[in-house]
């Protein structure tokens, strides 16, 4: 089942959007050997990757197929001199978590793993193993544009989405969550799948959009949320709360709610040409629909 699965999924990858960026990764391989020893990785804010003994010619190379995998969601990335600037800057989320996840020698899980920064991010800590699920295939690409030159054995990238958890049941000793309830039209079930693929006394760090208020009441939007059409719950943090308790889970832990900051999200020369500032409207403080501003509460939890 988990083969089919994976052969379905990869089905994305022979998309005529995509094929021709397969292309352009693989004129990488063009790259002479020589020019790829030595290389060193930094595990900080921007992930850099140093390949002391390129050419002129191939960095131009290099930097010809980072541009063709535009637009870059997350990250920052360096490298040598390419500063690849993604719309959102994942070390101001990545920092903020980092106090509260243990992994040295654990199994871990991102779930929604994007090009895979924060599994680049968790190298730092020595986890035995990063398994990311990312169904889009141009984060598949750009996870492989990295992993070229970085070839880290511990990192794998799965072509698969939350719904296909159910064949990673007690696998993890701990999961991220990031940036995927909200886009689930049933939130619980989503849930669900990540505590069964939690070990016992596994722990996870879910993030949402939040709704201000005390009640236990969730947002609908009607049809778009800052311009995105697959928003379905905004759940306030006490609904949230119990939407993770009456999944199983326990010791539930607020580690913050953020408003989220041009700082943090906002157009670069690699991102799209909308961000941010154009979902908003003109005081900040709405969505173009009227809702309000994105908010995101962060959660941890633990499966006894």
């Amino acid at each position: 089942m988990l083969k089919q699965a994976r052969i379905t999924r990869n089905r994305s990858l022979t998309f005529k959007h995509i094929l021709p960026l397969q292309k352009k990764l693989e004129s990488l391989n063009t790259i002479p050997m020589s020019e790829l020893t030595d290389i060193k990785i930094f595990y900080k804010n921007s992930i850099a990757i140093e390949i002391p003994h390129i050419s002129t010619e191939s960095f131009e190379l290099v930097c010809e197929v980072a541009r063709a995998l535009i637009p870059w969601r997350k990250g920052p990335f360096k490298i040598n001199g390419l500063e690849i600037l993604s719309e959102w800057n994942s070390a101001i989320k990545y920092n903020l978590l980092e106090p509260h996840l243990d992994l040295k020698d654990k199994m871990i899980g991102d779930i929604g793993c994007n090009n895979g920064y924060y599994m680049f991010r968790m190298l730092a800590q020595n986890p035995k193993a990063c398994v990311g699920f990312d169904p889009m295939p141009l984060c598949f690409l750009q996870y492989q544009f990295l992993q070229f030159f970085a070839k880290e054995v511990r990192l794998n990238f799965e072509l698969l989405g939350i719904e296909e958890l159910g064949f990673f049941t007690n696998s993890f000793d701990v999961m991220l969550c990031l940036g995927v309830l909200y886009h689930r039209k049933s939130p619980l079930d989503s849930i669900k799948l990540v505590y069964d693929a939690l070990k016992k006394g596994g722990e996870v760090v879910f993030d949402s959009l939040i709704l201000e208020g005390d009640g236990e009441i969730a947002l609908c939007p009607k049809e778009r949320y800052a311009k995105m059409p697959n928003v379905y719950f905004i759940p306030t943090l006490k609904t949230f709360t119990n939407w993770l308790e009456s999944c199983g889970f326990k010791e539930v832990l607020h580690i913050t709610t953020l408003k989220t900051t041009f700082d943090e999200q906002r157009k670069t020369q690699w991102s799209s040409k909308e961000s941010l500032e154009d979902f908003l409207d003109s005081t900040g403080e709405r969505t173009l629909e009227g809702y309000p501003a994105p908010r995101r509460a962060y959660l941890k939890a633990r499966k006894i």
